[in-house]
């Protein structure tokens, strides 16, 4: 399955949510390179598009749920590399994880090449459900 043309990297963080919201870990893994790396909050290292398609395959046989984000930074290194950190929660969870992007660019498609997931501290969690409820 190709992923398809977008020239802005915020359109596979639109897909990440769909597939992950779908649980749908085949759609899941076409976000990721080949080579991709996937540490997980609990600290366990993904490799590769099988194994994260797998991990989440797995991850999802526990049933749909919903996922909230928003970008807090995008970096661009050139033009076909970006960094993206986002603020995230699961269910009605509001944000309790950052996540750090690693994406490039191919023909003008982004994939994600590193995604770093890690627990926020308390402070983090006031700033961004603050910044996010005034957002809203």
């Amino acid at each position: 399955m190709k992923v398809p043309h977008d020239p802005d990297p915020q359109g596979v963080l639109d897909r990440f949510r769909q597939a992950w919201e779908a649980a749908d870990a085949t759609a899941f893994g076409q976000l990721f390179t080949e080579d991709a790396t996937y540490v997980i909050w609990s600290g366990d290292v993904l490799r590769g598009r099988p194994e994260i398609e797998q991990a989440h395959r797995d991850l999802f046989t526990k049933g749909a749920t919903t996922m909230n984000f928003a970008i807090v930074d995008t970096r661009f290194i050139g033009t076909d590399a970006t960094v993206v950190l986002t603020a995230g929660g699961i269910g009605s969870v509001d944000y309790d994880k950052l996540q750090t992007l690693v994406m490039t660019r191919s023909n003008d498609d982004w994939m994600i090449a590193a995604f770093h997931n890690t627990a926020m501290s308390d402070r983090a969690k006031q700033r961004y459900r603050a910044e996010a409820a005034s957002q809203s």
